[in-house]
């Protein structure tokens, strides 16, 4: 009986702790700079010269690379990449948050009903949307090739309509893409923005609660199945 105790108070202590941190942090709808030939930060780790290597091997075009616009101590460095077929849009980061190592890359496809389904290789990359506008999978530790086959094998399922994105305005529409993304979020009584260019926002309190206290289980569930339980979130 102990045990079940120490487990449900671990619980509500991580949920309660997660609710906080959602609900007060400040985030932004559009975090990526101006694009620029090279990374804006030094990566120790090559991750991300690695897995661009990769893309490109791949057939992808690397478009440029952007700064994370959070703050000073946001130093990643986001590689912007698209896919010959133009309807996946993918983003390598790596680089440090608060010292924090980060690393991880994105495989978006944008479909035909203004949605997106989008596949990343680390935890960190995911972002729950319980509106289910966006839906993610999480693919732990899958080099560029392995992601994109686990991504495309994944689209395929859903029977996903992508949308192309029009040659040289690709950045542009991804960022219309994600605009209209947390304008819906916010519909929903998810989060509200604090600025009227819709640019800054926080997680109302119920959209914390219930994004945070998912998140928790959800990230523990992939964690013991390797990202296959639940496979779509």
């Amino acid at each position: 009986m102990t045990m079940v105790y120490f487990f449900l108070g671990l619980l509500i202590f991580w949920s309660v702790l997660l609710t906080a941190i959602f609900r007060f942090e400040k985030r932004m709808a559009w975090p990526y700079g101006e694009l620029q030939p090279e990374p804006p930060f030094a990566d120790p780790t090559g991750y991300g010269a690695a897995r661009v290597e990769e893309a490109v091997a791949n057939g992808f075009t690397l478009l440029g690379w952007a700064r994370d616009l959070k703050g000073p101590k946001y130093r990643v460095s986001y590689a912007m990449l698209i896919s010959p077929d133009r309807n996946l849009f993918a983003i390598v980061g790596a680089g440090s948050i608060l010292q924090i190592q980060l690393t991880a890359t994105w495989l978006f496809t944008p479909t035909s009903d203004g949605r997106c389904y989008y596949s990343t290789d680390h935890q960190a990359g995911v972002q729950i949307d319980l509106s289910h506008h966006w839906t993610n999978q999480l693919v732990p530790g899958a080099n560029f090739p392995q992601l994109l086959q686990e991504h495309q094998n994944w689209v395929g399922t859903n029977a996903v309509v992508p949308r192309c994105l029009t040659r040289g305005r690709e950045m542009a529409e991804f960022r219309t893409l994600r605009q209209e993304h947390y304008l819906h979020m916010a519909r929903t009584g998810l989060i509200g923005f604090t600025d009227a260019s819709a640019e800054y926002f926080h997680f109302t309190l119920t959209g914390a609660a219930r994004t945070a206290t998912w998140g928790y289980f959800l990230g523990m569930a992939r964690q013991l199945s390797r990202g296959r339980f639940p496979r779509s979130a």
